[in-house]
């Protein structure tokens, strides 16, 4: 059955952003378009691209156990980049650099959860593809928001939202039509990959991309290969199991003795001891990760079954295919799993490129290339203009054995990430260096020599013999944070910096021997039990609370939302809170000291308590917390006490009131006081302040 489809509107769009930046993608660019602007064949382009593989699962590669037939014939046909990496090691950014060809500090989708890749903003390949009259498909997972409704810029689609299943996936049309299918998803990819190559006309170049949910976990192999290379196949132990972390940053440490993914607080970590090091850990057989390359092997068919079909189409050899991953992946090395992290094993990928008659079969290239160069790679062979605002470079200069400018760096970005409590980082690698900092944690820094070091067992920052070596990496560090545009605070551009109406949406004071907001006079709130002398609102402690009605202006989840509070506190006890059971935030004083706790939900309840220093029994203090998107800060006096990730953004609206004085029916968290409050308010104000 052919899938539907029907055409989307071309969308026309304004160049946009500085081109700085693309020094080294304008001199690698000029040279392919002065080579091919005048090509008479424009190449097919298939792109394979598959979810966490990691770079060295491949049995061309002498794996211990993997087996990848149709992947190893594919490599022996064009090259292995033998050196890939990813500049953001999570699904969502990396996928958005691949179409794009930029960094996500610039295509502005930092995370798995809320971001939303915007075409208009940073346009896709298959734009300037459709425009040069390529007819495009993507086919799978497209992961750069949930839904997985067809985006600009393809002509066809197929596609599923969030991560997809395994087994009888719901697909998603280009009409916006749903179809559950049976049968297992990598295995109907494929066929839909090859329906769409059968069916372009003779002469009619196209641009397919076959995104794969695999080998994404849950590992669920197709049941043909459920015991493929071997039932009783094993993991093997990594050299890097046996990092015991010494020298290396505290939040890594911290980490290992203490689970901080689920419930930070930085009162926890006040007279915190850490050990220097973290005692060794027997190593027990697995088949984890076996499961996960089992996944691979249906993958492998499919590579095999579509460049048959290209074959005998005779489209082979016009025909440009790049197969990879969107990051790497843990095995246990350095006793992690997931990706994330600037160490090797997450930041590096697979990638073949092939291109008869233009790449070298068998070739292998050892500079250091990006999923950023994927764009401009494909535009260069296609004979098309690389953007200014794409931020990569051809590969083109490097398969045709010219002398052209490469970089000599690589550059990576992450922003927190509670939820696996990973912090903002950024990193550069060198052939040899690599320099990882943290620029919101007062920690130290990672240098790793990966000549000496390969497994990154042992930092050098700190490492008197290598401080020429950490000063030279810092600059390189910084320049090219310069000259990428990256900063600390990127937000997604698919989503309003203002979410919600801006000014002071309610002022509550002590007027006239009442409770009045000042702001609205027609707020209406329930006031029970508290009394009004001096300028200030009494609470008693035990029945004295003031409730006002949900207002979903005036949401948490809005942002940025800020709670302002003029009080004076005689004992513990919470100020305000609203709070849904999954999100939702409450102004408390907890032995004396006062402090926020946000909830927000991930797959399970996730908090964050950031916690004043000293008590301020006794005396007027003005607090104030601001939730802004994906991070809460917390003043006390005018002084921030701390400003620190959420695991995730609110997604969803609290439906619930505001309560000052008293507790809630959702406890936000159950290590801080959920009593009533005694002291005196003279203000609470709630506003949606402009950004700086």
């Amino acid at each position: 059955m052919s899938f539907k489809y029907i055409s989307l509107l071309r969308q026309s769009i304004a160049q946009v952003l500085s081109a700085a930046a693309a020094m080294l993608a304008v001199a690698s660019g000029s040279y392919c378009v002065a080579q091919h602007a005048q090509a008479a064949e424009r190449p097919d382009v298939v792109f394979i691209l598959l979810d966490d593989l990691r770079y060295d699962a491949l049995s061309f590669l002498d794996h211990p156990y993997v087996e990848t037939p149709h992947i190893d014939k594919l490599r022996e046909q064009g090259a292995w980049m033998e050196n890939a990496f990813v500049t953001t090691s999570i699904c969502c950014p990396s996928r958005a650099t691949f179409l794009t060809g930029t960094y996500a500090s610039r295509h502005g989708v930092i995370d798995n959860e809320t971001s939303e890749y915007n075409p208009e903003i940073t346009p896709p390949v298959s734009k300037y593809l459709q425009d040069a009259g390529y007819r495009t498909a993507m086919i799978g997972k497209w992961h750069m928001g949930f839904s997985g409704r067809a985006r600009p810029h393809f002509d066809e689609w197929l596609s599923f939202d969030g991560q997809g299943k395994y087994y009888d996936p719901e697909f998603i049309y280009t009409d916006g039509s749903r179809e559950k299918l049976k049968g297992y998803t990598t295995d109907i990819l494929t066929d839909r990959a090859i329906d769409f190559v059968q069916r372009q006309p003779e002469g009619q170049p196209f641009f397919l991309m076959l995104s794969h949910k695999a080998v994404h976990e849950p590992f669920q192999p197709a049941p043909r290969h459920k015991t493929a290379f071997g039932a009783k196949t094993m993991d093997p132990q990594p050299v890097s199991w046996n990092d015991t972390f010494e020298g290396k940053p505290e939040w890594q440490i911290r980490q290992r003795t203490r689970d901080v993914r689920w419930n930070w607080r930085t009162r926890d970590v006040e007279e915190e001891q850490l050990p220097d090091a973290i005692a060794l850990e027997p190593w027990k057989k697995k088949k984890k990760y076996v499961d996960q390359l089992r996944c691979l092997a249906a993958v492998d068919d499919g590579v095999g079954r579509l460049v048959e079909v290209l074959r005998e189409r005779g489209n082979l050899d016009n025909t440009l295919i790049v197969f990879t991953s969107d990051n790497g992946y843990f095995h246990l090395e350095h006793r992690r799993w997931d990706k994330r992290l600037a160490y090797e094993e997450s930041l590096r990928i697979p990638m073949v490129v092939v291109y008869p008659g233009k790449i070298e079969a068998g070739a292998t290239i050892t500079e250091m290339v990006s999923n950023v160069d994927f764009a401009p790679t494909v535009l260069s062979y296609a004979g098309i203009e690389i953007p200014e605002q794409m931020q990569g470079a051809s590969m083109q200069p490097l398969f045709d054995g010219v002398d052209a400018p490469w970089r000599d760096t690589i550059f990576y970005e992450y922003w927190t990430d509670l939820v696996h409590a990973i912090p903002t980082m950024k990193a550069v690698r060198t052939e040899r260096f690599k320099l990882i900092e943290y620029p919101e944690l007062d920690d130290i820094d990672e240098l790793y020599d990966l000549e000496r070091d390969p497994h990154e067992m042992k930092n050098l920052a700190q490492d008197p013999e290598y401080a020429g070596v950490m000063a030279a990496m810092g600059q390189r560090l910084e320049a090219k944070s310069e000259s990428v545009g990256w900063k600390v605070d990127v937000f997604p551009h698919n989503l309003p910096r203002v979410k919600g109406p801006e000014g002071i949406l309610m002022n509550l004071q002590a007027k006239s021997g009442q409770v009045q907001d000042v702001e609205n006079s027609d707020r209406a709130f329930t006031v029970g039990e508290v009394s009004v002398s001096g300028g200030a609102i009494q609470f008693n402690g035990a029945s004295s609370l003031i409730k006002v009605p949900f207002d979903p202006e005036m949401d948490p989840s809005g942002w940025p939302y800020k709670i302002s509070i003029d009080v004076n506190v005689e004992s513990d006890g919470v100020i305000a809170t609203q709070s849904s059971p999954g999100y939702g935030y409450k102004i408390f004083v907890q032995d004396g000291r006062p402090g926020v706790a946000v909830l927000t939900k991930t797959w399970i309840a996730s908090r964050t308590t950031i916690d004043g220093p000293d008590s301020i029994i006794g005396k007027w203090t003005k607090l104030e917390a601001e939730i802004d998107y994906n991070r809460v800060t917390f003043w006390v006096d005018g002084e921030v006490v701390d400003s620190c990730g959420l695991p995730l953004p609110f997604k969803a609206k609290t439906k619930s009131p505001l309560i000052i004085g008293a507790g809630g029916k959702h406890k936000v968290s159950d290590a801080v006081p959920n009593n009533n409050f005694k002291g005196q308010i003279r203000s609470l104000a709630i506003q949606r302040p402009k950004p700086l």
